[in-house]
């Protein structure tokens, strides 16, 4: 198929692609943050937990997080566009930012290494949906952080799974998904959390649940889903700073009292005997995120 170039389905050519920024190794810092949606908290629910069991000093990085429910990178270009107050939270680390509660361009003026953002997952299997709104945030992140070699990261969510749905549907979900993120470079994004790659791997092994590691069909799991997704965004963004891989992280997660309440599906705790498999599920997914690891 040809496609003009104004078709975010273009297939570009090498020479399109801009410079890539990569992250601060030997800087001994690291300081993060989160544009999106609830599929930011996910990963997030238990970040800070397998930090804290990394031996990494809390003291050298922080990650904070910008989330709206159901936000798209519409939402988010209209945002920064309009001027509305954004409110950061704090979900690991002890490096405070000075601004948490301004007009996200204020809040973008501050010091980042890294700023990540993603799509609303009921668009994440549609590239026309990135051509107007990607480039706009990318432009205005590298334009207002006074950090130059600030590193855009993408992440890349997983597929839904509800009732009635197979690991084979799944799959071709995640596959066009995949296509979707392998775009992301030619707009300026430097780098991909795979998420939903680390998802999919754990749903290929005994890992896996009824509704595919989701508590509702769509956001992860309480236990191994949002503990994949932890060890996802841990072995993407600090291991190469710090050089301390997830793997061999003693951090487990029992299932709460209150985690089961709020679960419209399947819990399942991460134990000593299955967490070093969910580990491996992220580093794989980091090493390889467009393809599934046995």
């Amino acid at each position: 198929m040809q496609c003009s170039k104004e078709d975010p389905a273009f297939n570009f050519d090498t020479t399109d692609l801009p410079p890539k920024h990569e992250l601060p190794v030997g800087k001994g810092k690291l300081k993060v943050l989160a544009i999106g949606n609830s599929f930011v908290d996910n990963p997030m629910a238990y970040f800070n937990d397998i930090v804290l069991a990394s031996g990494i000093d809390i003291n050298s990085l922080c990650l904070y997080s910008a989330v709206t429910p159901s936000s798209s990178l519409k939402y988010w270009a209209d945002n920064l566009a309009d001027g509305e107050n954004v409110t950061i939270n704090r979900c690991a680390g002890l490096i405070d930012m000075p601004v948490t509660q301004a007009p996200l361009r204020e809040i973008l003026k501050q010091d980042w290494d890294v700023v990540t953002v993603q799509q609303l997952s009921n668009l994440s299997q549609d590239a026309k949906k990135l051509s107007k709104h990607l480039p706009y945030l990318v432009s205005q992140i590298r334009e207002l952080c006074p950090n130059k070699d600030v590193v855009i990261a993408w992440q890349m969510v997983w597929s839904d799974w509800y009732d009635g749905y197979s690991y084979e549907y799944t799959l071709k979900s995640w596959e066009k998904i995949t296509e979707v993120v392998k775009i992301t470079p030619y707009y300026g994004v430097d780098m991909v959390i795979p998420t939903g790659t680390a998802i999919q791997n754990a749903r290929s092994t005994n890992l896996n649940t009824p509704h595919g590691l989701t508590r509702d069909g769509k956001h992860l799991g309480y236990g191994v889903g949002q503990y994949v997704a932890a060890c996802t965004w841990f072995e993407a963004l600090l291991a190469p700073v710090f050089g301390v891989s997830v793997l061999g992280n003693p951090a487990i997660h029992e299932i709460s009292d209150w985690e089961k309440s709020h679960s419209q599906f399947e819990t399942s705790a991460v134990t000593n005997l299955n967490s070093t498999q969910c580990q491996q599920c992220a580093v794989a997914a980091v090493g390889n995120p467009y393809a599934i690891s046995q």
